[in-house]
Order: C-alpha cells, then sequence, then structure tokens
C-alpha cells in the first residue's frame, strides 16, 4: 500500500571493477480490474475537488504492498525469485472493495486508502504472511525489515494541510462505500524508482498460479 534516480538495474564499470547498484523493491498485489479502477478514479476526483494539498496515485500502479524489501543486490533479487518460485499458490482471489480511509488518523492524514471487508481481509493476511515466512528465508533479506501487513490500497497522499476540514468530509461521506468485487492475480516483485513526479514501478518478476 508514498528525486533519487540511482537505482539502476544493471552493473556500470568502475575502473575495471563491475559496481552492481542497488534495487528498490517490493512484494504486491496489483489492482488490474478496470471497473473497480474507474471507481477509484471518480473517487480521486472528489478528493482532489475538496481542495486539499495531495498527490494522486497513478491508476495504472494501484496495488496491495505485501512487503517492502528496501534495497536489494541483483544476487538478493534472484534468490526470491528462485525461493518463491512453485511455492506461492492461492493468491487468485475475489476480494471486495469497501470505503474510504486515512492514515495514520484524520488528525494527521498522510495517506488516503481504499479499503476491503473483513473476508477479504482475512484472506488476504493469511497469504500474506505466507509469503513473508518463505521471504524471511531468503539469504540476504533481514527479517527485521518486514512491517505488519495491513490490507489498503493508497490512492492518494497529503502533502500539507490545507482544506483538511474538507478533505476528512469526503473521506466521510465515502466511508462505507461499497465499491465491489475484483479478481486479484498473480504477485509482483517490483522495482520501485524514486523521481521528482514521483514512484515509478517496474515489474522484476510475476509469480503466475
Amino acid at each position: 500500500m508514498s528525486g533519487h534516480l540511482h537505482l539502476l538495474k544493471y552493473p556500470r564499470e568502475n575502473f575495471g571493477r563491475v559496481d552492481f547498484c542497488r534495487l528498490r523493491t517490493f512484494l504486491s498485489y496489483d489492482i488490474e480490474d478496470q471497473e473497480l479502477i474507474e471507481k477509484i478514479k471518480l473517487l480521486q476526483k472528489e478528493l482532489r475537488a475538496s481542495g486539499a494539498d495531495l498527490k494522486l496515485v497513478e491508476p495504472e500502479t494501484l496495488h496491495f504492498t505485501i512487503r517492502f524489501l528496501g534495497e536489494i543486490e541483483e544476487v538478493d533479487k534472484e534468490n526470491i525469485i528462485g525461493h518463491l518460485s512453485g511455492k506461492v499458490d492461492g493468491y487468485d482471489q475475489d476480494v471486495v472493495f469497501k470505503g474510504l480511509g486515512t492514515f495514520p488518523d484524520e488528525k494527521r492524514i498522510s495517506v488516503v486508502w481504499v479499503g476491503i471487508d473483513g473476508d477479504s481481509s482475512k484472506k488476504l493476511e493469511e497469504h500474506a504472511r505466507k509469503v513473508n515466512k518463505m521471504i524471511d528465508d531468503v539469504p540476504g533479506i533481514p527479517r527485521n525489515n518486514r512491517e505488519g501487513f495491513s490490507p489498503h490500497v493508497t490512492i492518494a497522499r497529503v502533502k500539507s494541510g490545507r482544506n483538511k476540514e474538507k478533505l476528512v468530509e469526503t473521506v466521510r461521506a465515502h466511508k462505507n462505500d461499497e465499491l465491489g468485487s475484483a479478481r486479484i492475480s498473480n504477485l509482483h516483485l517490483k522495482l520501485s524508482t524514486l523521481t521528482p513526479s514521483g514512484p515509478r514501478y517496474t515489474d522484476l518478476h510475476v509469480f503466475e498460479s
């Protein structure tokens, strides 16, 4: 579920020595259902109309973050792919999306998100635990780099307190909206490249069912 252009995928020569750049990575389920994406875009339009100081998440990058891995090396990436390939299953799921919320709370909003219902949350949390347990066994990936998985899809980031009251009103108005269900398929290993206009995501590997 928020420039530095140092995150290259390829080695560079440095005085006869190969220096591998580090990769800023995470694991995710991507949101690919177009009907759901259109509904989220309408919600984003309302959030922007509040006059709040927002950075809206690009619709094509909407996702659940299963685990932020931080900066890893090429060998770590290959270890992750090798360790999870053929072992990750059960992640084709119909997820019910419901309502808007904020992190950390309405008094200090940094993120606006779309949530999911209780049953969907239990299924995603269970699978995230399995994935994270497998990642814990990958050499070079520190266990303490894992935060608890909270099933949500970030749709906007708040840059300042401008018109916060109106933003809160908009979020509350959609707190219990039923957005319908969408199928979540495939676990993605993503490269996150930070740019002045925001992060850019690239698939490094897709673990298919």
